[in-house]
């Protein structure tokens, strides 16, 4: 197989350097609300000069900034997986020799193999792609040619102009990459993802394709065995001559999910094991290139009929994270994934889901009918007296520093391990940070996974009101929030209609799509429960 890809915006990723050298050359005001090139684009040819500006705007960064430029999520893991399957790699860029406007004559061909070559794309050792199978064009119709010379079996281009060329070949398979929408590109394979590439063209990733690509960070792999896969990361038991069991997590596309969750729990299991909590594993490597993690692998049993001892054990581990809290200098953590430390925030988070399942429910009849004939009422109806009810200090403003607590943000019996010892190990820590205690409070009871009588559910209550007393007005908070975090937890129960969490059931067989399809009816279930729930407990609000 002979596969071809385009350079700038398909294999360099350059938004964030878009945005910081635009503001630097004054072009954008600090405070600008956009984010993506496409964003930084459209608004300066709005402007004076616009097309201009933004020309002289590209010489810069793919000529003296190039090597500022990111590797695209996943770009690695595909082209070290072609190399392992023996597929030939191409590089086509349309590339002309320097930028617009560019006073400095840098040259960008030049830069753009410098930045290859830095990034391991040449190296027998890493990637391994032959230098001389990168071309560089002056026009599109000279790129479209240098293609159709390749005989390639797919290209893959971020610009959907290359592919309407009258000369692009009719057997090289058209991949478009980005977010367009299919219905406009008939002729082409729209993916907005390199890891949903992978699966087009290799199908699902192997523990071959694991073990390669950990080989070019670590010693090779002797065994390996996938644990756990999904929504969530991919989790793999391996064994490495000279040490111990490890995990091994495969993080989800960051195309897909903008959180930098590797980073994040990499960086907080080595704090907290730093500040004296030993029951969290020990962070051996990362590549961040590779979106993969090497954990201390903890052997233990998962906890599905909770105890009152498993809760104390629980409560005893939200007590030593109060501690590092309170001794830890804040800016050591950032805000936990979709903290909420006001009740705007809350309301504002549940209003963003209901809106995106709102587009969905256009082409889904029974969640439309959910929503509008259950959810949509019930909320309206709770929201704004549960907001009543809140205390002023944080309704509309963020909650103050001093009463956040360090929070694994997804917390629960559903990521503990019982080890032989009785004691409990603690998992996954990929959307830790600052947060308002309520939410986790209110999180570890609503949580569809907890499996919490209503006597747990309680001591849970009690033990938590009485460790953050200091905060005069948490169970306040806690009683004003828990309708509305209960109605927050009935939409994610309906993730999986999201089309980026059930994209790959679409790539596969009539099968798959049948077992999605009836995973969501069981998901529609439950939410309806949850609506029921809250209505009893937004009764005993009032």
């Amino acid at each position: 197989m002979r596969i071809g890809i385009d350079f700038d915006n398909t294999i360099a990723q350059y938004d964030d350097v878009f945005r910081a050298i635009a503001i630097k050359e004054k072009m954008l005001k600090s405070n600008w609300f956009g984010k993506n090139k496409s964003e930084i684009r459209d608004y300066l040819r709005f402007q004076p000069a616009g097309e201009q500006t933004w020309m002289r705007l590209q010489g810069l960064v793919y000529g003296k900034h190039m090597q500022s430029a990111e590797i695209m999520p996943n770009v690695a893991n595909f082209l070290l997986s072609c190399r392992r399957r023996k597929y030939e790699v191409f590089i086509v860029s349309h590339k002309t020799e320097y930028g617009h406007f560019d006073p400095e004559k840098i040259p960008l061909r030049s830069e753009a193999l410098k930045w290859m070559e830095t990034k391991g794309f040449f190296s027998t050792k890493h990637i391994g792609i032959n230098k001389e199978n990168v071309f560089f064009a002056k026009t599109r119709t000279e790129k479209v040619n240098i293609i159709s010379n390749l005989k390639c079996t797919y290209f893959i281009d971020d610009l959907p102009e290359i592919f309407t060329e009258d000369q692009f070949p009719d057997q090289t398979r058209k991949i478009l990459f980005g977010f367009y929408d299919a219905e406009y590109h008939p002729d082409k394979i729209v993916l907005n993802s390199w890891s949903e590439i992978f699966q087009r063209i290799f199908g699902e990733v192997t523990n071959e394709d694991i073990t390669f690509w950990l080989k070019h960070f670590f010693p090779p792999i002797e065994r390996i065995k996938k644990i756990a896969g999904g929504g969530n990361s991919d989790v793999y038991q391996i064994h490495v001559q000279g040490f111990e069991p490890l995990a091994l997590k495969h993080y989800p596309d960051r195309l897909l999910d903008k959180r930098h969750r590797l980073e994040t729990e990499f960086h907080t299991l080595q704090v907290l094991r730093k500040n004296g909590v030993p029951n969290v594993p020990k962070a051996v490597k990362k590549s961040k290139e590779l979106d993969l993690g090497l954990y201390e692998w903890i052997e233990g049993d998962k906890i599905t009929t909770p105890t009152t001892q498993d809760l104390e054990l629980v409560i005893l581990f939200v007590k030593q994270l109060n501690w590092v809290s309170k001794k830890i200098d804040p800016d050591v953590f950032t805000t936990a994934s979709e903290a909420c430390l006001s009740a705007k925030e809350l309301v504002s988070q549940v209003d963003h889901r209901l809106e995106r399942l709102h587009r969905i429910g256009k082409r889904k009849p029974d969640l439309k009918f959910f929503l509008e004939g259950m959810f949509c009422p019930l909320w309206n109806q709770i929201k704004d007296e549960c907001i009543s009810f809140w205390p002023e200090e944080s309704r509309e403003n963020a909650l103050p520093l001093r009463k956040q607590i360090l929070s694994p943000s997804d917390f629960g019996f559903h990521n503990c391990l019982m080890k032989n010892d009785g004691s409990l190990a603690f998992l996954d820590f990929e959307y830790f940070g600052w947060d308002d205690p309520v939410k986790l409070t209110a999180d570890f009871i609503w949580h569809p996974a907890m499996h919490l009588g209503n006597s747990l559910k309680q001591k849970w209550k009690a033990a938590t009101i009485g460790l953050y007393s200091n905060d005069l007005d948490f169970e306040k908070r806690l009683h004003a929030s828990i309708p509305l975090y209960g109605m927050r937890w009935a939409l994610i129960i309906l993730n999986n209609f999201s089309p980026n969490r059930n994209r790959k059931y679409h790539c596969l067989n009539t099968d798959s799509r049948q077992k999605l399809e009836k995973m969501q009816k069981i998901q529609l279930k439950k939410a309806k429960y949850y609506c029921k729930l809250v209505k009893e407990k937004f009764r005993k609000l009032n």
